[in-house]
């Protein structure tokens, strides 16, 4: 390249020495032009590529104080890049931020760069975490401490709903005597759904009757008692039941049968079931009067120990004893003694006990009664109207 911008120099300086027709000449200025050509092109392409290898290696020299990125950058929202007379720090010296170095620095190292992006790198990292940590515990739990607390509060009013019965019964205490007529219609055991019944049996003087083997048929659940015992435990199963018990007792030889119903009006906390004869465990009366086969025939007092007393009845003022001795009077020259404690005097006309120790007497009306309690005797003062004190 350099042989053609020296041959074309002298061309040049030495005219038509060397070529003296208009021919060579005309060759002589095509071959100038064309070396000339060259040689400028080749300069351009030099010089382009070394300001573009500055460029890329000293970015921040290459731009102009009046370049629109310049301006752009020295709007900064810092109040003290908005202070006129160029830079707090002095003339050649740049403000953090202001997108170029100050005068007299060295750019950034490749290892400050490095670490630089690895601080970048953590910093995102830990970010991605946080976002990975919420999304999981969003997904895990996705409802807050007050809507699992409204959630409970209702799930509790639904089962409390749910599980309500439909009616409450109302309790009832039955004392029944029970036939042994084979043409009698059987007692009816009222029970209901969540409630248990309790039967017992007594004979015809409150004393327990053994119970030997019991049978029952229905979605009932029974304890039978036990040994020895007189006393099981009957609950439904279901809210509509119907069914029935056998009962085989101690020393008799015809079966009782009862029937077991379910409803939901009426239940029977406790049902007593009065034998018409006396059992293995009978008690033997300190008086009779009237006979034992009368305590068989005085189904008019099951009312009385039930706690229901006829409308005729009136009753009586007692004095002498505590509240838990009651009578009435019938009308008609008899009275009803309702007591736990045993008639001594008068002789009374028919009588039935219960479990718990309760008896019941017909009797003559009389002013005075001699009960006895434990060996104590005490006496009893009766009367229709209030009593007057002496």
């Amino acid at each position: 390249m350099d042989w053609c911008i020296v041959e074309a120099i002298s061309i040049c300086r030495g005219g038509d020495s060397h070529l003296g027709n208009k021919k060579n000449k005309r060759i002589k200025m095509k071959l100038f032009s064309k070396s000339f050509t060259v040689a400028l092109g080749l300069a351009c392409f030099l010089t382009m590529g070394a300001a573009a290898a500055a460029a890329q290696q000293f970015p921040w020299q290459t731009q102009d104080d009046g370049a629109p990125g310049f301006r752009d950058q020295e709007q900064s929202p810092s109040p003290i890049g908005q202070q006129p007379g160029g830079s707090p720090l002095g003339p050649g010296a740049a403000l953090p931020g202001s997108g170029r170095p100050a005068m007299g620095f060295a750019p950034p190292s490749p290892e400050e760069i490095q670490r630089q992006m690895e601080e970048d790198t953590r910093r995102q990292q830990g970010r991605m975490r946080e976002m990975a940590f919420d999304q999981a515990l969003e997904s895990l739990m996705p409802l807050t401490p007050e809507e699992i607390r409204r959630m409970l509060d209702v799930f509790m009013i639904n089962r409390e709903a749910a599980e309500q019965p439909v009616a409450i019964p109302t309790p009832r205490t039955f004392v029944g005597n029970v036939s042994l007529d084979p043409s009698a219609e059987p007692l009816v055991i009222q029970t209901s759904p969540g409630y248990v019944t309790t039967l017992n049996i007594v004979d015809m003087t409150g004393a327990p009757w053994p119970i030997q083997d019991i049978s029952w048929a229905g979605e009932f659940e029974i304890i039978p008692p036990e040994e020895g015992g007189h006393v099981m435990r009957i609950t439904p199963m279901t809210a509509h039941g119907r069914g029935n018990i056998s009962i085989r007792l101690a020393e008799l030889r015809t079966p009782i049968t009862l029937t077991l119903t379910t409803q939901l009006e009426i239940v029977h906390y406790r049902f007593e079931a009065r034998m018409p004869r006396s059992g293995p465990l009978a008690e033997v009366p300190l008086v009779e009067h009237g006979g034992i086969d009368a305590v068989a025939r005085a189904d008019d007092l099951v009312q009385y120990m039930d706690g229901y007393v006829p409308g005729h009845a009136a009753q009586m003022y007692v004095k002498g004893v505590d509240g838990r001795t009651r009578a009435w009077s019938t009308g008609d020259g008899n009275m009803i003694l309702r007591t736990p404690m045993t008639l001594i005097s008068p002789g009374w006309d028919s009588s039935i006990s219960s479990g718990d120790g309760t008896r019941i007497y017909s009797l003559r009306e009389t002013p005075v009664v001699l009960l006895s309690e434990k060996g104590r005797m005490v006496q009893a003062h009766l009367s229709t109207g209030a009593f007057v004190d002496e």
